[in-house]
């Protein structure tokens, strides 16, 4: 009870989950197995409820985007007033239907300076699809600008294997016009089925949040057709204007959104 109104409480902790309930307040905690030995762990989150009425998803943010410490003495972070209780409760709000909810999280974890991931549950036509997110700072990138291409760690999906290529100062017709942005399947897909996926390359807004740069592609990743991406991504002269925000501290953030719908 908190203020004398009852709420839905909502956790991400390192500890063991558990569910209970303090003085008519229900408290949920998602779990986190990221840290071991006494570690720490910087991470931004968000924490959802899914609304079956409408389809989308009521979501907060902790702190819009700052980063929380999660080590042994901090195990948990999160909202003690996420939602009213009663509003949850209420079957025209839609997020409790036939005694059926649906939490969830979107967790940005940040382990080192470099390179970042980030993993999210969504629900779709009555079953959990999965969408990864994964998220790449490239540190000191004008001295990149001398490489023809630099291709961050592999990204591990499943069995499969992926590789984000980025060409600092564009490829084929857009070289020295264009930042170019590839998607490349890194497994041997002549012994392996094809497969089709669904994507985002986004290119962060580090300064002010405002001016993030997004392509999607859906594409058939074959032997014969193993790369998929954007020769014109962004215009160089965007990219290394200050007032975008896109490469403060000489870093460049990119994300990598993928969606592996089925394989041949």
């Amino acid at each position: 009870m908190i203020n004398g109104h009852c709420y839905i409480s909502l956790y991400l902790a390192t500890a063991k989950s558990n569910v209970g309930s303090l003085n008519g307040q229900r408290s949920l905690r998602l779990k986190y197995h990221g840290i071991s030995g006494g570690g720490e762990v910087y991470a931004t989150f968000r924490l959802f409820v899914f609304d079956q009425k409408q389809n989308k998803y009521f979501t907060v943010e902790d702190g819009a985007g700052k980063l929380s410490l999660f080590d042994s003495v901090t195990t948990e972070v999160g909202f003690a007033k996420f939602l009213p209780r009663d509003t949850f409760e209420h079957p025209s709000e839609g997020y409790l239907l036939n005694d059926c909810c649906t939490f969830g999280a979107e967790v940005f974890v940040n382990t080192d300076k470099r390179t970042s991931y980030r993993e999210s549950l969504s629900p779709i036509h009555n079953s959990l699809r999965r969408t990864s997110i994964f998220c790449y700072d490239l540190v000191k990138f004008s001295s990149q600008f001398g490489l023809e291409h630099l291709c961050p760690n592999l990204i591990i999906l499943g069995e499969r294997k992926w590789q984000l290529c980025v060409y600092p100062k564009g490829y084929g017709q857009d070289k020295d016009i264009s930042l170019s942005l590839y998607l490349r399947s890194a497994d041997d897909l002549y012994t392996l089925p094809s497969v089709y996926v669904e994507f985002n390359l986004r290119v962060v807004d580090r300064a002010f949040n405002l001016h993030h740069i997004k392509r999607t592609g859906k594409h058939w990743f074959l032997s014969s057709d193993n790369t998929f991406g954007w020769s014109d991504f962004m215009p160089l002269r965007t990219l290394n204007d200050p007032s975008k925000g896109f490469l403060r501290d000489d870093i460049l953030s990119v994300e990598v959104q993928m969606l592996v719908k089925h394989g041949s």
